[in-house]
């Protein structure tokens, strides 16, 4: 009959045991709350250890990028098309985040980037990331939405829809504003104004400004994916008007 029975050590020792299989180490990061997928292009050889791709928050008004925080860094893997990984575990800085104008919900915005390895360090800033980067994605920013954007408000017209809280990938598409003809540039003010948007002295106001960007805004699914192009990039046709 003793033999039936497990002393009390041996069960306190099975219990500790199976406790540890749930617990989390110390430096796990949890689950991201994004990921994005990518791809490096090199017209020229370079060495892919020294490289990586860092997300580069942008702390001036849009579309500027003189003013940057790198917050994000990956690995680049494989050869030539190299691929890598973005994954955002926390919510963008709070150095980076702005409005439209009072009222709006606030927003971030970063560009990724290709970076030598050690040059750029998490949370510093530097203003000048073409002496430092091998290329840098104009053509997407990634989005932080502190809030779900409000249904006619401007800032979902800037988005080009109204948007919820967290991160968006978007497609920046440029425009060429001397393209833009009187009928459709009065009718995008009017509809700035009845969003609450000024425009005055009219026709020079804050609308106009919006209506007469040189960019457009398209969100995009984060399967998409980007690719970043090391080397010569083929400049925008600009021959003519849609």
């Amino acid at each position: 009959m003793r033999h039936g029975h497990r002393p009390l050590w041996l069960l306190l020792l099975a219990s500790a045991v199976g406790g540890c299989d749930s617990q989390v180490a110390p430096d796990y990061p949890g689950e991201p709350l994004v990921t994005l997928r990518g791809q490096v292009t090199s017209s020229s050889p370079l060495p892919l250890p020294q490289l990586e791709v860092g997300l580069l928050w942008q702390r001036g008004p849009p579309p500027s990028t003189t003013d940057e925080q790198l917050a994000t860094r990956a690995a680049v893997k494989g050869e030539f098309p190299a691929q890598f990984m973005l994954r955002l575990y926390h919510p963008a800085p709070e150095a980076a985040r702005l409005r439209l104008r009072d009222g709006e919900v606030r927003f971030a915005r970063a560009n990724a980037a290709v970076l030598p390895v050690g040059v750029a360090q998490p949370e510093g800033a530097f203003s000048n990331v073409s002496s430092i980067a091998y290329a840098v994605d104009t053509q997407h920013w990634f989005l932080f939405l502190e809030q779900s954007v409000q249904a006619g408000s401007l800032t979902e017209w800037w988005l080009g829809g109204a948007l919820g809280s967290g991160y968006h990938l978007l497609r920046v598409e440029a425009t060429d504003p001397t393209c833009l003809l009187p009928p459709k540039l009065a009718a995008c003010v009017a509809d700035l104004v009845a969003r609450g948007v000024p425009d005055a002295p009219p026709g020079a106001g804050e609308a106009t400004s919006y209506c007469s960007a040189s960019y457009r805004l398209l969100p995009v699914s984060f399967d998409e994916g980007i690719t970043l192009q090391i080397g010569a990039v083929p400049a925008p046709s600009t021959a003519g008007c849609p």
